[in-house]
């Protein structure tokens, strides 16, 4: 099993309980030689195959691979003990209480002895047992799982189960002034208290019904009061002694299976040779991708075709051979990573550049004859700006170098939403690390995952240099430019996490108000050249604007590019930058000086 260290404790407890339902058809089937079989008895539950051989082969504790089948792990470790020993272990690996119907099966077949013997005599020795009893819904739990106590001192007591006097208190606030000797108390005291650990909510009760004066009557049978504890309905026990809501059961099994992607196999499963894709296996996976009206991975078809995941080890050569028949074949339309669909099955509008991104050259001339938009050549530009322009900020799909690939790729990358993109449902390549998606194919179905679970279809066109599909993602987030998300790689092709981080680009930002006021601009700007335009939105920063901050705003105005602003700003006068400053100020009294004439033998002809 994983290391606790290496695991959050949300998932120690989704897979706790996740594992105890494998164990439980597992124990119900005898033995399995294929987890499909598993995962088919569990499929109601919400888990499928690759989740079930993950868990199965990460826990030795609760499972078994031996002659060549699962069993589970309780079994082979309490051969040759006594029955006393063999019921605290079973249940022990159980994680909880365990169905006595269960437990008797378990020890019929193991001992080789009737159905009714085995429950004859297990119910026996419970009767007499200190360390397991039955629960009054017929489970069969251990001491160890609940609050044992008689009229020990509270320390004493305390340090025997495990329980500090703060998780006591916890329990007690919660439950404010309360009555333990009502009929229904511990129904009442677990719906005011859940979740809450089971040994801490029976010390509250033990501190209440069996009070440390020598001449009180002590009310507290920790057998008793237990097995009705654990009996009440809408509650779950959980590998950690805490009890919960029923309906917090859904959620473990959903994190269990995201925590099953990343697991890694401690249980050594026997050698297999990679997949042999024959014709009749391709034909049988390419009917299946062009009868479907979504994506097939080539993960899913190892897995649903031949009971192959992730976590069997000839896996990354069953993934290559499936991957390698299917785009050799070419009937099916590989959209990258592992993915495949029909021929022409996206949406036309991810296939061109939408007109916004283009760039016109505006026809307002200076009194000389050149035009008063010109761009300089970089040796023009000023020095500060240089560097900027290859900003992965200031650039834009239709507007951007392509910079080196880096030498370590990192697996989160942090992301500004710019208003164009946020109109139109696009994001831009440029802002990516070069190398961070595949170069190839040209158009790829990529899978956005947000934290809470929802996932979106994006297209990505590596020609265009742009995503497409993302617009009601972005119509959700109030902020028109400069919000902030972060992507994160996960372990499946062209799949990432998504999340808005609680921020905004501080230079990139723009508030609604300055939004609208530069879309009046806007309305008004067809008789302005771009020169004009910076002028009038530079009139809103009397202290300077940084150089990002103008090239967004002026882009909600008029398309314009990094290279044209920068020119804008190296060549006429009335745009300057203080000594040692980064920000960008504006003289109107310097308009008339208009454009820098040692500029000149820059511009690009």
């Amino acid at each position: 099993m994983a290391k606790a260290n290496e695991t959050k404790p949300e998932e120690r407890l989704a897979r706790g309980y996740a594992d105890r339902l494998i164990l439980e058809k597992l124990t119900e089937m005898y033995e399995v030689v294929k987890p499909s079989e598993l995962a088919e008895k569990l499929q109601g539950e919400g888990l499928g195959l690759a989740a079930v051989r993950s868990l199965l082969a990460s826990n030795p504790h609760m499972f078994a691979y031996e002659e060549r089948r699962w069993v589970p792990a309780a079994r082979v470790e309490s051969q040759g003990r006594s029955i006393h020993e063999a019921i605290r272990m079973v249940v022990d690996r159980f994680g909880g209480p365990m169905p006595l119907g269960l437990l008797v099966g378990e020890i019929a077949r193991t001992r080789a002895i009737m159905t009714d013997q085995a429950e004859e005599l297990i119910r026996r020795t419970l009767k007499t047992d200190d360390d397991a009893f039955l629960t009054l819904d017929e489970h069969v739990a251990l001491s160890t799982m609940v609050y044992k106590a008689y009229d020990e001192s509270i320390d004493r007591a305390y340090r025997l189960n495990g329980v500090t006097e703060e998780e006591v208190a916890e329990v007690e606030k919660k439950l404010g002034k309360f009555d333990w000797t009502k009929s229904d108390a511990i129904l009442m005291g677990l719906e005011k208290a859940a979740p809450v650990s089971a040994k801490a909510f029976g010390a509250a009760a033990w501190r209440a019904l069996n009070p440390q004066d020598p001449r009180a009557v002590l009310l507290y049978d920790w057998k008793a009061f237990n097995a009705e504890l654990l009996s009440i309905p809408g509650f779950v026990y959980a590998s950690d002694g805490t009890l919960h809501p029923e309906s917090e059961a859904k959620k473990w099994v959903s994190a269990a299976v995201k925590y099953s992607d990343k697991v890694v196999a401690t249980i050594e499963v026997e050698d297999a040779a990679p997949l042999e894709l024959k014709k009749a296996d391709l034909e049988a996976v390419i009917n299946k991708i062009l009868s479907s009206e979504s994506t097939v991975t080539a993960t899913e078809i190892l897995e649903s075709n031949f009971e192959i995941t992730p976590t069997v080890k000839t896996f990354p050569d069953d993934l290559k051979n499936v991957m390698d028949g299917l785009r050799a074949d070419g009937r099916a339309w590989w959209v990258g990573g592992d993915r495949f669909r029909k021929a022409n099955s996206a949406p036309d509008f991810i296939y061109e550049l939408p007109a916004p991104f283009e760039f016109e050259q505006t026809p307002f001339l200076q009194d000389d004859g050149d035009p008063v938009d010109v761009e300089l050549t970089e040796e023009g530009l000023s020095s500060s700006l240089r560097k900027l322009i290859t900003h992965p900020l200031a650039m834009d799909v239709n507007d951007e170098d392509i910079l080196p690939t880096p030498k370590a790729m990192p697996e989160t990358v942090r992301l500004v939403l710019k208003p164009v993109h946020r109109e139109l449902g696009t994001f831009a390549l440029p802002q990516f690390p070069t190398g961070w998606f595949d170069n190839e194919p040209d158009i790829q179905e990529v899978i956005f995952i947000a934290a809470d679970g929802r996932e979106l279809q994006v297209w990505l066109n590596n020609k265009a240099r742009l995503l497409f599909g993302l617009f009601d993602w972005w119509l959700d987030q109030p902020v028109e430019s400069g919000a902030v998300f972060s992507l994160t790689k996960t372990h499946r092709p062209n799949v990432f996490e998504f999340a808005w981080l609680d921020q905004t680009d501080p230079v990139v930002y723009i508030s609604s108000q300055r939004m609208e006021e530069l879309r009046e601009i806007a309305g008004r700007a067809a008789d302005m050249s771009t020169f004009d335009v910076v002028r009038e939105v530079m009139t809103h920063w009397p202290k300077g604007a940084d150089f990002l901050t103008i090239l967004w705003e002026v882009n909600v105005v008029r398309r314009t590019s990094r290279k044209m602003l920068a020119s804008l700003l190296s060549s006429y006068v009335c745009f300057y930058q203080r000594s040692g400053s980064p920000v960008w100020h504006y003289d109107h009294k310097k308009v008339e000086q208009g454009f820098d004439k040692t500029k000149k033998k820059f511009i690009v002809k």
